[in-house]
C-alpha cells in the first residue's frame, strides 16, 4: 500500500493516540477500585493495542483486512453493567478514570473520522472505519457502566 505524506502523518497521529489509549487503560485498570471495571479496562487495553498494531502495520505498507462490523478479536457480547460494590470514595475515584477514558475515546473516534475521509485506498478506509466503530463501542460500554452506577451526568 502506497501512502501519501498526509496519510502517513494521519497514521502516525493515530499510532500515537492508540499507544496513549493502551497506556491509559493499563493505568486505569491498575487504579480502578471495582473489580469488574478493572477487567473492562484490561480488555479495552488489549483492543487498543490491537488498533495500534493495525495502524503500525499500515505505516509499514501492509494492507489491512479489517472491515466495518468485523471485530479484530472474536468477542462475546458484553454483559449488562452491574452496580459497583465499592464505597462512595472509591466510586468517585472510578468516576474520574471513566470520565478520562471516555473523553479519550471521543477524541480518538474523531481522529479516525478525519482519517477515513482522507484515505484514498478502499481497504485502508474500511479498516479505519472499522476501528472507529470499535472506538465508539468502547465509549458506549464506558457510558453504560457510568449510567448503571449513577456516574454519568
Amino acid at each position: 500500500m502506497n501512502l501519501t505524506k498526509k496519510e502517513q502523518s494521519l497514521l502516525k497521529d493515530l499510532q500515537n493516540e492508540e499507544k496513549t489509549c493502551a497506556e491509559k487503560y493499563h493505568k486505569a485498570a491498575e487504579a480502578a477500585c471495582d473489580p469488574a471495571l478493572k477487567q473492562m479496562f484490561a480488555r479495552l487495553e488489549k483492543a487498543e493495542q490491537n488498533h495500534y498494531d493495525t495502524v503500525t502495520g499500515m505505516l509499514a505498507g501492509e494492507t489491512p483486512t479489517l472491515k466495518p462490523g468485523q471485530s479484530q478479536n472474536a468477542k462475546k457480547p458484553q454483559p449488562e453493567p452491574q452496580r459497583s460494590p465499592v464505597s462512595r470514595a472509591e466510586k468517585k475515584s472510578d468516576a474520574y478514570l471513566l470520565a478520562d477514558v471516555l473523553a479519550t475515546e471521543k477524541f480518538v473516534s474523531g481522529v479516525y473520522n478525519t482519517a477515513v475521509f482522507e484515505f484514498s485506498d478502499p481497504a485502508a478506509r474500511s479498516a479505519l472505519a472499522a476501528i472507529q466503530q470499535q472506538e465508539q463501542q468502547h465509549g458506549k460500554e464506558i457510558s453504560d457502566y457510568m449510567t448503571a452506577n449513577g456516574l454519568y451526568c
